[in-house]
């Protein structure tokens, strides 16, 4: 299957995967042995899917199946005989779930932004015994990125392991989180000694 084509001939597998409240109908073509790039010789396997995924979604109040297309491409050094090109699928589509679960709410609710973690062209410079000046070792972005990332594990942790309004009325973790957030700026109930 040659770079930037369609796979050709029929596909090596496929079938029918129903989870979360979705269908996907899938074909996989599964190919070894190929050349990653010339300067990278190391032979790689490519698996393509081709994938109609079929879902429910409320519009205007009604309940409406929608169809989407969807192509995967995945290239990877793991063993056909270990994996197979449905596994090797699924944990692409795991990997990509994690992206956007993980990540994606660091960065849009926990304000793990862009430029917050390339905040190190902003350091302070110290000058060489030579003369030259150099920007300081950024040591303390490393403790607050992990500080940060702490602080979303346990925060996930707490919701889904403890927080009884998630689990009563399903609310989301953004407004659990904001709840909690709230619930500090209240005055703590006055606490007398019994009489």
């Amino acid at each position: 299957m040659p770079w930037g084509c369609s796979p050709i001939g029929p596909a090596d597998q496929w079938c029918t995967i129903r989870q979360e409240g979705k269908q996907y109908a899938v074909s996989l073509w599964d190919t070894d042995g190929l050349t990653f790039t010339p300067d990278h010789p190391q032979p790689v396997r490519v698996v393509w899917s081709q994938e109609t995924l079929t879902q429910n979604h409320y519009r205007r109040g009604q309940r409406v199946s929608e169809t989407t297309e969807q192509q995967w491409l995945w290239v990877t050094t793991l063993d056909r005989k270990i994996f197979s090109g449905l596994q090797v699928r699924q944990l692409g589509h795991d990997r990509w779930k994690l992206e956007n679960n993980g990540w994606n709410d660091l960065t849009q609710n926990w304000a793990l932004k862009h430029d917050f973690l390339h905040a190190c062209k902003h350091r302070p410079k110290i000058v060489l015994p030579s003369g030259e000046r150099q920007l300081a070792p950024n040591r303390g972005l490393a403790a607050v990125t992990l500080i940060l990332c702490l602080a979303f594990a346990l925060s996930s942790a707490f919701i889904l392991l403890h927080s009884k309004i998630f689990r009563r009325y399903g609310l989301s973790y953004l407004e659990v989180g904001r709840q909690l957030y709230r619930s500090l700026w209240k005055d703590p109930p006055s606490i007398r000694a019994p009489a």
